[in-house]
């Protein structure tokens, strides 16, 4: 019976491991690294921020990050279901300019006729099971997702890349930075449906450019490829729109850079959660997601990188309420969809809709 027991504790041990280790994806070869050695924000094998990026355990806010915060639920969560439209069909014809926030830092887009999924994340946001939970399920399930015309990943964390909804993905091309590439192959996606964009490359197709821009942040999905793969902004561009979206970031004068080289936007979806005294450079402080978005040259503010992971031990609804009130009196129009709410930028009203339920 002992060794019963022990057996089927061997096989469930390994089956988790097994989880893990596929969750952690390929990392670039050395062929690939050895391209990277030629650009300019690669150095020692990694590549780097343009903001050096450091860490003051001693002085995280509101508590300690560990193992048991990531196992467990959040303090900061909500204690009650979020409001949503639930989305179970999209048209078959993608519009001309119309935005879906499916919550954190996922989004479709379509523009130009054409869909861009951005960031699909469906789940929780780590390789281990149940570790790091959203806080409610996502609006829409994987098998309803519409087709899509292009995925763009900004980098590899997992609440940004997640292998089940990467695979889920039958069709439609995947945009991401350097390095990300060899993950999606490992997971079975065809390396003809893959662009991997460094820093001010370009992608044109079908009337859409799409162009990846720097950010202050890092990547890895295990403890043995920190920086081994890119982290990317994106413009993306067609006739009379230009679009940002910020991916992870922390402030630097590269939103100075972008906003001068690429702006003005008609809108900006930046992150505005995450940020912590701990790290400060890793992440947008809420009166740095204002000061971005006058750099960017843009009077629309799409939030993102909210309401769904406890990721820097804040309460679940404070950034929202911090960037809001940041941006008060300022030329600029904070949009705040439900999750899956069909808008317009600039053209949909959108309501405080965290005000009537949280805590």
């Amino acid at each position: 019976m002992l060794a019963y027991v022990l057996g089927v504790l061997l096989v469930l041990i390994g089956l988790i491991v097994w989880h893990i280790w596929n969750n952690f994806g390929k990392n670039p070869s050395a062929q690939e690294e050895g391209k990277y050695a030629k650009l300019s924000y690669y150095r020692n094998g990694q590549f780097q921020s343009p903001k050096p990026l450091y860490y003051d355990f001693k002085n995280i806010r509101n508590g300690e990050v560990g193992v048991i915060h990531m196992l467990i639920k959040s303090k900061f969560a909500p204690n009650h279901k979020l409001p949503k439209v639930m989305q179970s069909s999209f048209p078959k014809i993608p519009e001309n300019y119309a935005l879906y926030w499916l919550g954190h830092s996922t989004v479709i887009l379509e523009l130009n006729g054409k869909r861009l999924l951005f960031d699909p994340v469906f789940d929780h946001a780590a390789p281990i099971p149940l570790a790091v939970r959203r806080y409610d399920e996502a609006p829409i399930k994987r098998k309803d997702l519409p087709i899509v015309d292009y995925v763009v990943i900004t980098h590899n964390h997992y609440d940004h890349l997640e292998k089940k909804t990467v695979q889920a993905i039958k069709e439609g091309h995947f945009i991401v930075p350097l390095g990300v590439g060899a993950a999606l192959r490992g997971w079975s996606i065809d390396k003809n449906r893959i662009t991997e964009l460094g820093w001010d490359e370009v992608f044109e197709k079908d009337g859409l450019t799409i162009i990846a821009a720097e950010g202050a942040h890092y990547s890895h999905r295990s403890p043995w490829n920190r920086n081994k793969t890119l982290w990317n902004s994106y413009i993306v561009r067609t006739t009379g729109k230009n679009i940002f979206f910020s991916g992870d970031t922390g402030y630097s004068s590269h939103l100075a850079r972008i906003g001068a080289k690429y702006g003005p936007f008609d809108v900006a979806a930046l992150e505005i959660d995450g940020w912590n005294t701990g790290w400060p450079n890793n992440h947008l402080f809420p009166h740095e997601v204002v000061q971005a978005a006058q750099e960017l040259g843009t009077k629309n503010i799409l939030p993102i990188h909210w309401a769904v992971f406890d990721l820097a031990l804040h309460p679940w609804h404070e950034s929202i309420d911090m960037v809001l009130e940041e941006a008060r009196g300022k030329d600029l129009h904070v949009m705040t969809p439900q999750m899956s709410e069909r808008i317009v930028p600039g053209i949909t009203p959108t309501k405080h809709w965290w005000k009537l339920t949280k805590e």
